[in-house]
């Protein structure tokens, strides 16, 4: 990531207080930079890409500063907030920003001192909007409606329709289970709107603006284990954190199921001969204006991030419904390439989009979701599994059963569903009368996509499953979820078929009758033989 007005090869060294002008709503967060330069501030937009000792417009490879830590947090109510003064570690007191709020706690005989806007960071801050939403009171119930069912541990979430949260952040699953957490786990809510509260509260108005350091009340947190890299003195037996890489083990208390209503959502119905649209792009060298807005038009510039590995102990199920169908085309952009052979001289906004916008709109990816869900589509598969079994009364040994996520795809979008969820494959290996075979089953529940389920007949014995699979997954994602023929008459030379499913029902494509399992089965047991 490349800023404007910022020197190649500076490091973060301080994170100061937030501030805004009194006519003005956007706030801003001063930043201290080394080497010293002119400018101190970045809008409160950036939070994002913001950590100490972080090195910004990198020219040169750059290790991840500090000393590296593991610890899983016991009780946050038992956190104290110091300043970061209070450090005993006299290079980290004497800093510029040591009138900053930190939590401080013990851990394996080691007292933290962890800055509390790198936490809310990790925690919250992915992208621009809830930045600024963690700032209004009330600004979340102004955005969402929700309708809770605790005795089915359902709820609904109306995106309303002045909501401005982002296009990008209503189709990507991490971010929407991270909303969903933030919105529904009661504790995770409290600890949000905490933000605005301490803002209200400890806030002064100093001449032409307001200006307030950063607080806030932690989650709770039980058992969540985290990584950090910061400044350890052995002597004093202290640790500064100055970023947090990974969040293991954070626990949702809110409903099991989530259902997102988007107004503006409709769920795309491909036209022959149309091409599924592409992911945002990505590059590498445009410069980020921190000035300026964006448009409120065009596709989203992807900015990579050092990711923050997340993951729920118990994750969500979220899906994004809207008003009916929609018939999906794509147009070729003719200005596109053209744009593409100029990124580098192109600078974009990575704020909220606005009609006041005059820059190419960007975002930052930054979250990792490596949450076990699942069980949340193995439902999908039930019809398969049924008729798996029909096979092994009939002699069929299962020697491996898996499902598995096809591969995400940048410049693709058929890896997954129109709800956003990750598109998943049903793996079996089986064994009948000492060969070896494998089924593959493609859930396309979501679309009128008919894919047959594919026998696969193990061409040799050390035949390296993994690999190739991953490979026809690749494949199949490319080819808008087509069996790759050239592909497979390659690799399995007449050791390979298309077995077409029984006829569903069209409001549940995920039921079979009985009767339909077992002619099912019956037909691909007829190609074992």
């Amino acid at each position: 990531m490349n800023f404007k007005e910022i020197e190649n090869n500076s490091r973060i060294r301080e994170i100061g207080s937030i501030y805004r002008r009194l006519d003005n709503s956007d706030w801003r967060i001063e930043v201290k930079l080394d080497p010293r330069q002119k400018k101190e501030s970045f809008s409160i937009s950036q939070l994002t890409a913001l950590a100490r000792r972080r090195v910004l417009n990198a020219v040169d490879n750059h290790n991840p500063a500090g000393y590296k830590s593991s610890i899983t947090i016991g009780d946050t109510t038992q956190w104290e907030h110091r300043q970061i003064g209070e450090c005993p570690i006299t290079s980290v007191a004497k800093q510029g920003d040591r009138h900053q709020w930190s939590f401080c706690f013990e851990s394996n005989d080691i007292v933290y001192y962890l800055p509390q806007i790198e936490l809310a960071r990790v925690l919250f801050f992915h992208y621009a909007y809830l930045s600024r939403l963690a700032m209004i009171p009330g600004g979340l119930s102004e955005e969402f409606d929700i309708q809770e069912n605790e005795a089915e541990k359902y709820a609904k979430v109306n995106i309303l329709p002045t909501s401005s949260l982002p296009k990008y952040v209503r189709e990507s699953l991490e971010l929407r289970r991270l909303l969903a957490w933030v919105l529904l786990d009661k504790d995770a809510r409290r600890s949000f709107e905490s933000i605005s509260s301490y803002q209200l509260k400890e806030g002064s108005d100093v001449g032409n603006y307001r200006r307030w350091s950063f607080r806030f009340d932690p989650p709770v947190l039980n058992h969540v284990s985290l990584k950090l890299c910061g400044h350890f003195d052995r002597d004093r037996r202290a640790f500064f954190v100055y970023e947090i890489h990974d969040v293991k083990n954070l626990v949702h208390t809110g409903p099991e199921q989530i259902e997102f209503f988007d107004p503006g959502f409709r769920t795309p119905m491909s036209a022959k001969g149309v091409g599924a649209e592409s992911n945002p792009r990505s590059a590498e060298q445009p410069l980020i204006d921190d000035e300026e807005l964006p448009k409120n038009e065009g596709k989203d510039l992807i900015f990579q991030l050092p990711s923050i590995n997340f993951s729920f102990s118990n994750p969500t199920y979220t899906t994004r419904t809207g008003m009916g169908n929609r018939l999906s085309s794509r147009t070729p952009d003719t200005s596109e390439a053209e744009e593409s052979q100029n990124l580098e001289k192109l600078e974009f906004s990575t704020d909220e989009r606005t009609i006041r916008g005059q820059l190419p709109s960007a975002v930052f990816n930054v979250l990792e979701d490596h949450s076990d869900d699942l069980h949340h589509y193995i439902h999908r598969f039930e019809a398969f599994a049924e008729m798996v079994e029909v096979l092994q009364d009939k002699g069929c040994v299962i020697l491996e059963s898996a499902i598995k996520k096809l591969p995400a795809m940048a410049g693709f979008s058929k890896f997954l569903m129109t709800d956003g969820n990750p598109r998943c494959l049903a793996f079996r290996l089986l064994r009948i009368r000492g060969q070896n075979f494998v089924l593959l089953e493609v859930d396309t529940s979501d679309s009128k996509t008919k894919l047959s389920t594919l026998l696969l007949k193990q061409p040799s014995t050390d035949f390296d499953w993994k690999k190739e699979l991953y490979l026809l997954e690749k494949l199949l994602v490319k080819s808008s979820l087509v069996w790759p023929k050239k592909y497979l008459d390659e690799i399995f030379p007449s050791h390979y078929d298309r077995i077409p499913h029984p006829r569903t029902n069209s409001f549940n494509k995920t039921f079979l009758e009985p009767h339909s399992i077992r002619r099912w089965a019956d037909r691909l047991y007829s190609y074992l033989n």
